[in-house]
């Protein structure tokens, strides 16, 4: 039994190898026509070049979306997304450090460095349920939002082991959905890292549950959900009953750790207090 559980842990480890393999390629064909036209595009019309360059790389951009359509586009061009569109050059770069993204995930997808500090994680929020919920008991917001950690830089300390030095985590934090209620749909801003919610209060009943580009997670059957959120997608609490979830970023796989990591901390420095912009409709504790 242990040979087989080997195996096939061996045969997972070298198919994944092999899928990296094959998005290192088709990145570095996509690259090509990009970085060649946008080099005809700069002799011919100098500086002003960036502007169509940046287009491109927000088409791109938007195009991985399975459920485009024409109010998707105007939606990331001109709506929510307008900030991923500004970032898109940076996402896409992400892109080519990392390996292959495949929208949403398994825990069983990522490496067992990260698989280990989602599990150790999700047992604190388990752990400590109780006290985390009794920090949200007087506040009567639709949406309410504890962070512990905000892109690595410590927060709140009420509970010592969410601010360990994790090596992948950067983010640890909590929403409240309380009843009947649901977000808009919108686009996370950046794609240095992956998205992870984790329903540890285990509502009951299937109204409550998040849309991904088309991907429907209801939480009564799938508690743990790991997406890249700079997809659209929207969250729901169509029920009576309260809705927690652990909000977590953990910083995405990748043939080049160090320099995501670096980025990443850069990034953390510039949004260190900008969390009432990019979560201005929730009531923050």
């Amino acid at each position: 039994m242990i040979d087989i559980k080997l195996n096939y842990r061996l045969y997972i480890h070298l198919n994944l190898r092999f899928e990296n393999l094959m998005d290192i390629i088709f990145k570095l064909l996509l690259l090509v026509p990009v970085i060649i036209s946008s080099y005809f595009l700069f002799i011919n019309i100098g500086i002003f070049s960036i502007f169509p360059i940046w287009l491109l790389c927000g088409l791109i951009d938007v195009s991985r979306h399975k459920t485009m359509n024409l109010k998707l586009i105007k939606e990331y061009f001109l709506g929510k997304g307008f900030l991923t569109f500004i970032l898109s050059p940076l996402n896409l770069f992400a892109d080519l450090l990392s390996f292959r993204n495949l929208h949403t995930f398994k825990i069983e997808d990522l490496p067992i460095g990260h698989q280990d500090e989602i599990n150790a994680v999700v047992s604190l929020f388990d752990k400590n349920s109780k006290e985390i919920t009794d920090r949200f008991k007087e506040n009567n917001d639709n949406r309410t939002m504890l962070f512990y950690k905000w892109y690595g830089y410590k927060l709140d300390e009420s509970i010592d082991e969410f601010n360990n030095d994790y090596k992948y985590i950067k983010t640890i934090g909590v929403s409240l959905f309380r009843q009947k209620t649901s977000t808009s749909r919108h686009f996370g801003p950046l794609r240095m890292t992956y998205r992870i919610l984790y329903n540890f209060n285990k509502v009951k009943k299937e109204g409550s549950y998040i849309e991904a580009d088309g991907r429907i997670n209801k939480w009564k059957y799938e508690p743990l959900f790991i997406f890249d959120d700079t997809l659209i997608h929207q969250s729901f609490n169509e029920e009576e009953n309260l809705r927690y979830c652990a909000f977590i970023d953990i910083i995405r796989p990748s043939h080049f750790d160090n320099v995501m990591k670096s980025i990443l901390t850069g990034v953390g420095f510039l949004l260190k207090k900008t969390r009432s912009i990019f979560y201005k409709n929730w009531k923050m504790i």
